[in-house]
C-alpha cells in the first residue's frame, strides 16, 4: 500500500475514533470560530462561512453616505456617465439553508439580514442612485450549481454570470443605453480551472481532510463579429485598457470583478452588448478601483457612457469618514480652477509651495493637489492662516491603488479662513505639470 492510501487509511480511522468530531465536522475540522485570522463556522454540505464578514447583519449605511452616493451618482449623470452601483449580498444571506445551526449563536438572522440589504438598495434608489439588487437574483436553495464557492466567499462562474444578466439587463433598459451602438459577444466554456484561494488556505490548518477545492468552469467571452476567437474585450492583451470609450462600460471594484476564473466583466459586456474596460483591483476594497480611476487623467478625458461599481455589502462605505466620498465627487465634477501666487517649485526635495494672499476657500471646497506625475502616491499638505496657525492634511494611496499623481484633498474647516501660502510634499514631481487647483463639490 503506498503512503497516500495509508494516510487516507489513518485519517479516516481518526475521525471514526472520534464521534464529537465526525458528527460536527464532514472535514474533521475543530476550532475554526477560534481562527484568529479568519473566524469561521462550517455549514451544511461543505459550505464555509466567515463570521465577521458572511455572518454580519450591520452593514453601516448612514444618511450622509446615501446623500453623497446621489451627489456622485448626479454629478457623474451631469458629464455623461450613468453609475450602476451593485452591492454584493454576503454568502450566508444568498445561501441561508447552507447555514449550521449555531450561525444563530452568533447573532445571525435571515430576515433581518435580508431588510438590512432591501434597504440599502431602496434607500440609494430613493436618493437617484441606480443601486442593483443582486440578492433576488442570487439567493437560491440549489448547492448543485451554487452562486458561491464553498470553500472561499468569491462567487463563482455561475454567481458571476447571474449578477453580469441582471446588471446588463437594468443597463439595457436605461435611457441612456438609446445612444449606443450594441456590439454582440458569446461566451464560450473553456474548461474547469482552480482557483487561489486564501480562505481556503487558511481554513485547511484546522481540518484533517482536504476542503472543497475552489474550482469552477472557465469561460471566454469574445466578439462575435470578429475572425480573431482570441479577441479581447478589454481592447488590451493584458485584460486592462487605458480608459474606457464613449460606448463602454466602465468596471470598477473588487476581486469579485478583478478574478479571471469567474469571467465576470466578460458576462457583463455579453449581457450588456457593450464592451467592458475593466478596472477592479484585486485587495483595493471600497474605494481602490474607483478612486484609482475617477482620480486619472485618462478617465477625464474620455469618460465612459456606464460606470458600474460593484462592492461587497460589508465594505462600509463610510469607514474612512465622508473624505473618500467627497473626494470621488470632486473628481467626477471636475470644476476645478487653477489658484496659487508665484509657485517654487523644488523638483529634488518633491516640494511645491504656493502663495495663496487673498484666494478665498468657500464651504465644501476640495483642493486638487496634481504632482503632473502619474507615479505619484503620496501627498503631505502644510496650510498656513496669515495669523501664523499651520494645518496639515495628507493623503496615501496604498498598493492596492493606481497612482494617477492626483489629489482631490476636503479642507473642511479651513474655510473660515485666510489663508497665506500652502507647501505640498508629493513623493514624485513634475516641475512642468505639477499644479493645485480649487473644486466645487
Amino acid at each position: 500500500m503506498n503512503k497516500t492510501l495509508l494516510l487516507g487509511a489513518a485519517l479516516a480511522a481518526a475521525l471514526s475514533a472520534s464521534p464529537a468530531l465526525a458528527a460536527n465536522s464532514a472535514f474533521g475540522c475543530k476550532h475554526l470560530e477560534d481562527n484568529p485570522t479568519l473566524p469561521s463556522v462550517e455549514g451544511r454540505d461543505g459550505f464555509f462561512f466567515r463570521i465577521f464578514a458572511d455572518l454580519r447583519m450591520q452593514h453601516p449605511f448612514t444618511e450622509d453616505t446615501v446623500a453623497q452616493m446621489g451627489k456622485l451618482a448626479e454629478a457623474l449623470k451631469a458629464r455623461g456617465t450613468t453609475m450602476l452601483y451593485v452591492p454584493i449580498p454576503t454568502k450566508s444571506v444568498t445561501l441561508p439553508t447552507f447555514l449550521p445551526d449555531e450561525a444563530k449563536l452568533f447573532g445571525f438572522n435571515e430576515d433581518v439580514a435580508v431588510a438590512v440589504y432591501e434597504d440599502q438598495v431602496a434607500r440609494l434608489n430613493a436618493k437617484g442612485v441606480i443601486a442593483v439588487d443582486l440578492l433576488s437574483a442570487l439567493r437560491t436553495t440549489n448547492g448543485g450549481d451554487p452562486p458561491f464557492f464553498r470553500s472561499d466567499f468569491h462567487w463563482t462562474s455561475r454567481g458571476a454570470e447571474t449578477a453580469a444578466q441582471t446588471i446588463g439587463g437594468m443597463i439595457k433598459q436605461l435611457p441612456a443605453y438609446a445612444d449606443v451602438t450594441p456590439v454582440t459577444y458569446e461566451t464560450k466554456a473553456t474548461g474547469a480551472e482552480l482557483a487561489v484561494s486564501g480562505m481556503r488556505r487558511t481554513l485547511q490548518a484546522y481540518c484533517v481532510l482536504s476542503l472543497p477545492p475552489v474550482i469552477s468552469t472557465s469561460y471566454e467571452t469574445v466578439e462575435v463579429a470578429s475572425a480573431d476567437a482570441s479577441l479581447d474585450i478589454f481592447g488590451d492583451s493584458g485584460g486592462e485598457t487605458e480608459g474606457a470609450t464613449n460606448d463602454e462600460i466602465a468596471l470598477v471594484g473588487t476581486s469579485f470583478s478583478d478574478a479571471l476564473v469567474p469571467n465576470f466583466s466578460g458576462f457583463l459586456a455579453q449581457y450588456a452588448s457593450l464592451p467592458v474596460a475593466n478596472m477592479a483591483i484585486t485587495g483595493g476594497n471600497q474605494f481602490g478601483a474607483i478612486t484609482s480611476y475617477l482620480t486619472s487623467r485618462e478617465f477625464q478625458a474620455d469618460r465612459p457612457k456606464f460606470l458600474v461599481w460593484e462592492n461587497p455589502i460589508y465594505n462600509n462605505l463610510a469607514q474612512f469618514g465622508t473624505g473618500s466620498l467627497t473626494e470621488l465627487i470632486a473628481a467626477a465634477r471636475d470644476d476645478c480652477q487653477p489658484v496659487g501666487n508665484t509657485p517654487v517649485i523644488d523638483k529634488a526635495k518633491g516640494l511645491y509651495q504656493a502663495d495663496l494672499t487673498g484666494t478665498p476657500i468657500a464651504p465644501n471646497q476640495v483642493l486638487l493637489a496634481d504632482a503632473g506625475d502619474n507615479g505619484s502616491r503620496d501627498v503631505v499638505l502644510n496650510f498656513e492662516s496669515t495669523d501664523g496657525r499651520t494645518f496639515t492634511r495628507e493623503v496615501h494611496r496604498g498598493d492596492r491603488f493606481r497612482g494617477t499623481g492626483r489629489f482631490f484633498i476636503p479642507l473642511e474647516s479651513l474655510d473660515s479662513l485666510e489663508l497665506s501660502k500652502v507647501s505640498i510634499q508629493f513623493d514624485r514631481l513634475s516641475e512642468e505639470k505639477a499644479a493645485i487647483s480649487l473644486c466645487n463639490t
